[in-house]
């Protein structure tokens, strides 16, 4: 199996098992035009919507083109500077931003968004799994990213040595061959050898 879809296949395991044994919600919608009218009802719990929504949320919107998606993180974000306080909007955001499979994936706005959700004691058990693994994966993709910057830049210094010992076997040839020019040129040279 190729490894660059191991770690979406393991995030979405780790969001189905943690929320595995929780109760099911009465109305799942069943479509992706319910997404964006389902977060305008009013919130269940206190200003939350169950994680059923956030997985179905994770998994629809995967599978939206470009523009959807940016329809998407519009709708996010205007509702966000209306009520800053939305933890599901915050936590839908930080899904877009973090999710590997988004288009709009952005670490850099992910990572403190994920920060501040982490430390909010308002997020309902399921939203605060979702975000304790999104906020675990960004961490893990940093470190390899950081690695493989490592591994990027030792590269490329091999290659520079790698260069640079051609460049003076290059002349180690050269020069053998001006010698054996030389000698072909000059039978005596050769022979008083």
């Amino acid at each position: 199996m190729n490894p660059k879809y191991l770690l979406p296949i393991a995030m979405t395991g780790m969001l189905l098992n943690a929320c595995a044994h929780q109760a099911k919600p009465t109305a799942v919608p069943g479509s992706q035009e319910a997404l964006p009218s389902q977060a305008a009802q009013p919130a269940v719990n206190k200003g939350h919507h169950p994680a059923p929504d956030l997985l179905e949320f994770v998994s629809n919107f995967s599978e939206l083109p470009l523009e959807s998606q940016k329809k998407e993180l519009a709708e996010a974000l205007q509702k966000i500077s209306s009520n800053n306080n939305d933890l599901h909007q915050k936590t839908r955001l930080a899904i877009i931003y973090a999710i590997p499979t988004s288009k709009l994936r952005d670490p850099l706005k992910a990572q403190p968004l994920l920060d501040e959700l982490a430390r909010e004691k308002r997020l309902s058990k399921e939203e605060g799994a979702i975000v304790s693994i999104l906020r675990e994966n960004a961490a893990e993709t940093a470190k390899l990213n950081q690695r493989l910057r490592e591994e990027l830049r030792r590269a490329e210094e091999n290659q520079q040595k790698a260069n640079g010992l051609q460049q003076k076997l290059d002349e180690l040839k050269k020069i053998e061959r001006t010698m054996m020019q030389k000698s072909l040129k000059d039978p005596n040279r050769s022979s008083s050898k």
